[in-house]
């Protein structure tokens, strides 16, 4: 069995997480040697994959870098450790399965990557340009639309390293607990365990702020009743309509509606606003008239991406992340007060 590379550390949970954790579920620990599997990835395409790009783009916020080249991130439950070589992916699992579906469907590898940068980049120079600096960057089809809905919710406003706390931290709560080579996490709590009375005070224990755990309990009720997640991600749903149900039943903006509709629900002409696409559409030679809202630039965005927009916004917001970035570094080496 391989053993964890990284951080001594690398949980973003406290101690008090982890006993919380046991009073939900028994002692979790078992030694195994799981099988190393690997996915094929056709890398002689003109903008080939990159999982460091991938684990880094802040779409999914379960992912953490372990050294060595290998990354750990829970998904649908497994807990699982990979890394890229010359022609793909290999991995481990705690649930020792084959997981290449969840996987390819994961990374979009179904997505025509050529054939869609082409589209895009012939709609603005901007685009084309930051698909010359970011050719591996890619959009995730996140597997449980559940998770990726209170993650979004627990990112207005925060950044991605508080997001990134949030949901790790409500699944060490309430979570069943998951072990793969000496390294503990938890898998996603199902909106049923949130709403158990156990549940519920292990939320309310966290302290996310802006009641955000009263927003994630209500969220939870609706779609135990009323929402079927799921079912939005369907071809025969729209963009539009699945984008009014989730803010007419669980009460959530412009900027997390679209979030979701582009990270789980398949809805690839989906472009969230934040400030991050703000700043960089001030500098794109084709963009809206300004000043505009969220609603005008978004449909807007549509009519000039196309069916594809949602990776001209993946685009945008990775190069505006990315001077912003250049920019705190800068700000920290002038001030070494500056945190």
């Amino acid at each position: 069995m391989r053993s964890a590379a990284g951080d001594s550390n690398p949980r973003a949970y406290s101690d008090s997480d982890e006993r919380a954790a046991s009073t939900l579920y028994p002692a979790f620990a078992q030694e195994q040697t799981m099988t190393m599997r690997r996915l094929p990835i056709d890398q002689s395409t003109k903008y080939p994959f990159c999982l460091n790009t991938c684990a880094e783009a802040a779409q999914d916020f379960r992912w953490r870098k372990l050294g060595s080249g290998w990354y750990s991130t829970v998904l649908n439950g497994n807990l699982i450790h990979m890394r890229q070589n010359d022609d793909g992916v290999e991995y481990e699992s705690n649930s020792d399965a084959n997981l290449n579906g969840l996987l390819h469907s994961y990374f979009r590898l179904d997505d025509d990557i050529d054939s869609i940068y082409a589209d895009i980049s012939s709609r603005c120079k901007k685009i084309n340009q930051l698909v010359k600096e970011c050719p591996s960057l890619r959009i995730m089809r996140q597997p449980d639309p559940w998770e990726c809905m209170v993650a979004y919710i627990c990112s207005a406003p925060n950044s991605v390293e508080g997001i990134s706390k949030s949901v790790e931290s409500i699944a060490c709560r309430i979570g069943k607990p998951l072990e793969l080579n000496g390294e503990t996490r938890h898998a996603f709590p199902t909106p049923e365990m949130v709403l158990a009375e156990k549940g519920r005070k292990q939320l309310e224990q966290l302290n996310l702020g802006l009641d955000r755990h009263s927003k994630i309990i209500a969220a939870a009720a609706l779609v135990e009743v009323k929402l079927n997640l799921r079912h939005l991600a369907n071809t025969d749903v729209s963009y539009d309509d699945a984008k009014r149900q989730l803010r007419n039943f669980c009460g959530i903006d412009h900027k997390v509606a679209s979030c979701i509709c582009l990270f789980t629900l398949d809805k690839m002409e989906s472009f969230p606003v934040d400030r991050h696409i703000r700043n960089a559409l001030q500098g794109c030679g084709c963009s809206p008239p300004a000043p505009s809202s969220q609603t005008a630039i978004m449909k807007w965005a549509h009519g000039r991406f196309g069916e594809y927009a949602g990776y001209a916004n993946q685009l945008l917001f990775k190069g505006a992340w990315d001077e912003s970035q250049k920019s705190r570094k800068k700000a920290k080496g002038s001030n070494p007060h500056l945190l």
